[in-house]
């Protein structure tokens, strides 16, 4: 669990006189409200840690956090849809699939529909409204959890201004593909005579797009997703303890004409952009609420409690060609195009031959999902002294519950005349079922600072209890488990610039409901290794990394390209994941005023399955003892070199990614495949005219590079072409 509050709406002007912190209560406060707390911790921090700052995501303006993230090492990312809609995040192994095995959070709350019982992130927030990203991985990764395989990664939303000043901030940006985007702010805190401070934050969003791709027969292939914030805080005075209270409401939408349909490598060569007839109907459409109460108190110099109560509502509809009326899957006809019946079937795609026999007509799933997500969680810290040493005690305790309902129906529709045409068949009722989940998590970390020595260890426990009732069969199945989740973290302070670190934790991540007993839950025990130097402008690590894994899963969603039951989660037994990760970043001043910044992430990364088996995984197939996991590129890096001055500052980040093979094993569709190398080009640049005035403009993947970056869930997929957007900010 996270405190994130931001560290502004501490700042020392809100507080009384007889209720200011010392120094060192100060820095416990700001340690509280964010995985990171100050940035400068990051130098003594136990484990690997990195933090884009806001400066980081103003320079580039992505909206995509696969973007926002490229620049972070140990990070991997499969892009689908091009703007980062459905984001695919994983960290050191973890598969990326849906970012449903890394700890996604927004202020310290988790943001996935139903984390527990079905966490692949469908909803994610739009970027252009926070403030910070940090991303942890390590021993540490066992606060926030349930997944602590990989890590977690952290978004602060925007902190209510309380410098007792309104602000007000408008941002409007133009691009092409019909890019719009329309953001504002307004702040404010006051003092209400005799009760305290009172402020509050009201934010909306809103970006759409007509889309890059280009519908055969003409259509939409776009995208409108809006956001709105509602934040209000009260810092009582003339009280025994500090404290604040924070209320905090959100809704967002997205209607996207979005498919699972992609190309034929053939197809891909000739048009990239193209999107077959089939998926003309195609369209996701979501509604999202979010509701959270917090409460800050100082209990004395040395204690502090933080507590969070939270409710998350997610509705989906996903209206999208899923497959032929026959038993021959759609990624065994993309891949093979050319041989028999597959010709056939092709042609239907692409509307160029009507439907002839029922087998030839189209199945298209209504894949209606309602999903809740609600909690309350309180995190205690004490500061005290303990041989000498600093001690920093972290404890949390998290009630939680959450919850899918799925109703998916199919409906038949034929090909005629290179228009879909509904068949006038009855709807089938393919999935309707419901998986609850219910945990208690509670966790204890020790921070002992000798100066020299930074040691951190902890432990967390779960327990979590799972039902699934599936309304068609009438079959209910309950599970549960209890798992015990330790770690180890320890820098040492070499010299003022020079450190090591080195760290250990069990990772683990739970089934979800209604897995047969014969799947166990997924873990590892994880190690790193490092070095980490740190001198004025200059910072350096190297971090060698270790997982291994007693038990890997994969789980079977259409998004995996899977069409077997749904849900259905596979082993794999042992697993090896290891790597290196590297990164510097510099501020050179070449004249007065003007410097060049330069950042540099880099990630080596290998695995090996120990094991060979048969499984009907789509993405593992016949796996022998020594192949490498799929979507896990052995290298990539990402270089951003910059040119600041006071009022103007333009950037070139480079991207690079080897290619990715698409299936571990042989034995199944995609074996064999690999997607296509990535080298990518963004820049950026802006213009303050004055305080209040800001121009900026970005070309995002500079040189038009077109790449197959995946052919899931079925056809190859590209990523965005060039896009050029302009905008300008207005702030009071």
């Amino acid at each position: 669990m996270s405190i994130t509050v931001q560290a502004e709406e501490f700042d020392s002007k809100t507080v009384p006189e007889s209720k200011k912190s010392s120094n060192k209560q100060k820095e416990k406060q700001l340690e509280v409200i964010s995985i990171f707390g100050q940035r400068n911790q990051l130098g003594t921090a136990t484990g690997s840690a990195f933090v884009v700052s806001e400066e980081t995501l103003e320079q580039f303006e992505f909206d995509d956090i696969h973007r926002v993230l490229q620049s972070v090492p140990g990070v991997y990312i499969r892009e689908e849809d091009g703007y980062g809609l459905r984001p695919n995040i994983g960290l050191r192994g973890a598969t990326t699939e849906r970012s449903s095995k890394v700890a996604i959070m927004e202020d310290g709350i988790l943001i996935a529909p139903a984390p527990y019982a079905a966490p692949a992130a469908y909803y994610f927030p739009l970027m252009s409204r926070m403030t910070q990203v940090e991303v942890f991985k390590g021993p540490s990764a066992i606060k926030y959890g349930p997944n602590t395989v990989g890590g977690a990664i952290n978004m602060l939303s925007r902190p209510i201004n309380s410098d007792k000043k309104p602000q007000t901030e408008i941002d409007l940006a133009l691009g092409q593909d019909k890019y719009q985007k329309a953001h504002g702010y307004f702040s404010q805190t006051a003092t209400l005579a005799g009760y305290g401070d009172i402020g509050f934050l009201i934010e909306g969003l809103t970006i759409n797009s007509d889309g890059f791709k280009d519908l055969d027969g003409g259509g939409d292939t776009g995208f409108k997703k809006n956001e709105l914030i509602f934040k209000a805080n009260f810092i009582p005075s003339n009280v025994q303890y500090y404290q604040i209270w924070q209320f905090k409401a959100g809704y967002s939408d997205e209607v996207s004409n979005e498919t699972y349909l992609g190309l034929t490598d053939a197809d891909f060569i000739e048009n990239p952009e193209r999107r077959y007839t089939a998926s003309k109907n195609d369209k996701m459409d979501w509604e999202h609420y979010q509701f959270q109460l917090s409460h800050y108190i100082e209990l004395d110099d040395q204690t502090s409690l933080y507590t969070q109560a939270y409710h998350r509502e997610f509705d989906r509809d996903w209206d999208r060609l899923n497959s032929f009326n026959s038993s021959r899957s759609m990624q065994t006809i993309l891949t093979s195009p050319e041989t028999g019946i597959n010709a056939l079937f092709m042609q239907v795609l692409k509307g160029e031959r009507d439907s002839t026999t029922s087998q030839e007509n189209l199945l298209f799933t209504l894949n209606d999902r309602r999903y809740y997500s609600q909690g309350i969680e309180s995190k205690l810290l004490w500061d005290s002294e303990l041989m000498g040493a600093d001690l920093s005690l972290d404890v949390g305790l998290r009630i939680h519950r959450d919850e899918v309902a799925r109703n998916h129906r199919a409906d038949e529709y034929f090909m005629q005349a290179g228009e879909l045409v509904f068949a006038n068949e009855q709807q089938q009722t393919t999935t309707q079922n419901k998986d609850t989940a219910t945990a208690l998590a509670s966790y204890a970390n020790a921070n002992l600072d000798f100066g020299q020595f930074n040691i951190t260890a902890g432990m967390r426990v779960e327990y979590i209890a799972g039902e699934s009732d599936d309304n068609l069969t009438g079959e209910r199945l309950t599970a549960s488990d209890t798992v015990v989740m330790p770690g180890l973290g320890v820098f040492y302070q070499i010299d003022d610039s020079l450190g090591l670190l080195f760290g250990v934790n069990k990772g683990y991540v739970p089934n979800s409901p209604g897995q047969g007993d014969s799947v166990d839950p997924e873990e590892s025990w994880n190690y790193e290794f490092g070095l980490r130097f740190s001198q004025q402008d200059l910072r350096a690590e190297v971090i060698g990394f270790y997982n291994d894994y007693s038990n890997l899963k994969g789980t079977c969603t259409f998004s995996s390209g899977c069409d077997e039951t749904l849900d259905e989660e596979f082993n794999a037994g042992e697993v090896n994941v290891y790597g290196l990760e590297a990164s510097f970043t510099a501020e050179f001043e070449l004249t007065r005023g003007l410097t060049l910044p330069i950042n540099l992430a880099y990630t080596h990364t290998e695995s090996e399955f120990q094991n060979s088996f048969q499984s009907n995984f789509s993405q593992w197939g016949r796996v022998e003892s020594g192949d490498a996991l799929p979507y896990l590129p052995e290298n990539q890096i990402s270089i951003e070199v910059a040119l600041q001055h006071e009022n103007w500052r333009a950037a070139l980040l480079l991207k690079h990614i080897d290619a990715m093979q698409e299936a571990a094993g042989d034995n199944t569709e995609l074996a064999g495949f690999w997607t296509d190398e990535v080298k990518q080009l963004d820049f950026s640049s802006w213009y303050r005219f004055s305080a209040n005035f800001k121009v900026y403009l970005k070309l995002d993947n500079l040189t038009d590079e077109t790449v197959i970056v995946s052919r899931r869930p079925f056809g190859a997929r590209p990523g965005k072409p060039r896009q050029a957007t302009i905008g300008v900010k207005l702030s009071f």
